[in-house]
C-alpha cells in the first residue's frame, strides 16, 4: 500500500474494439484529469501486407501490434522514471511523423485495440473496456478517412480473436458502453 501512496504514474488502459470510442474516452478524460496523458496505439499498429492478412490468432495481433517494442520503448522507461518518445506511422501516406514524447508523471492512458494483451499486464495500474454495438463500430470504422477498407474484415477477426481469447469484458476493471453520440457511460 505505501508503493502505491508514492507512486507518480498511474498507467489505465482502454481498450475495445475499433470505432467503440476509447479515443472519446480517452480525449475526454484528459480534459477532466490533471497531468493527464494519452500514448494512442494507432501510433504502433502496423498495416499488413496482403500475404500477411492471411495470418490468423495471435500472429495476426503481433503483426498489427508490436507489443514488446511499446513494452520496451514506451513502458519500461516511463516506469524507470524516464521519458519516452516514438515516432507515430501515419497510415495515409506511410510515413513516419515526427518523434512523440511522453514524461513519467500523472495519469497515463494507454488507448487502443490491445492495450490489454499479455505483454502489456506487468505494466498497468487498471484497465477499462470501452464496448458498443457491432453495426455502430463498423459504421464509425468505414466512415474514417482511408485510402481503402479492404483491411477491415481481417482486423475485425483479429480484434474478436483478441477479445474472445483474452476474455477481455470480464478480465477489465471497468466496462463502459460508448454511445451513439461517441460518449461513454457506465449504464
Amino acid at each position: 500500500m505505501q508503493q502505491a501512496q508514492q507512486k507518480t504514474t498511474l498507467f489505465v488502459a482502454i481498450d475495445g474494439y475499433a470505432g467503440a470510442g476509447k479515443s472519446t474516452l480517452a480525449t475526454w478524460l484528459c480534459e477532466q484529469l490533471p497531468q493527464c496523458q494519452i500514448i494512442r496505439l494507432d501510433d504502433f499498429y502496423r498495416p499488413l501486407s496482403k500475404l500477411q492478412q492471411q495470418l490468423q490468432c495471435a500472429k495476426a495481433v503481433q503483426a498489427y501490434f508490436p507489443a514488446a517494442y511499446v513494452v520496451d520503448q514506451v513502458l519500461q522507461p516511463l516506469h524507470n522514471g524516464d521519458s519516452a518518445s516514438w515516432h507515430a506511422l501515419d497510415w495515409l501516406t506511410q510515413t513516419l511523423l515526427p518523434a512523440k514524447t511522453i514524461h513519467p508523471h500523472g495519469v497515463i492512458l494507454l488507448e487502443g485495440v490491445f492495450s490489454t494483451i499479455g505483454e502489456l499486464q506487468p505494466w498497468l495500474d487498471c484497465s477499462v473496456m470501452v464496448s458498443i454495438s457491432s453495426k455502430i463500430r463498423h459504421q464509425r470504422v468505414i466512415a474514417r478517412p482511408q485510402p481503402s477498407t479492404d483491411w477491415w474484415r481481417h482486423w475485425q477477426a483479429t480484434e474478436d480473436w483478441f477479445h474472445k481469447r483474452y476474455d477481455t469484458l470480464h478480465q477489465v476493471d471497468w466496462v463502459l458502453a460508448g454511445d451513439s453520440d461517441g460518449c461513454a457511460n457506465t449504464t
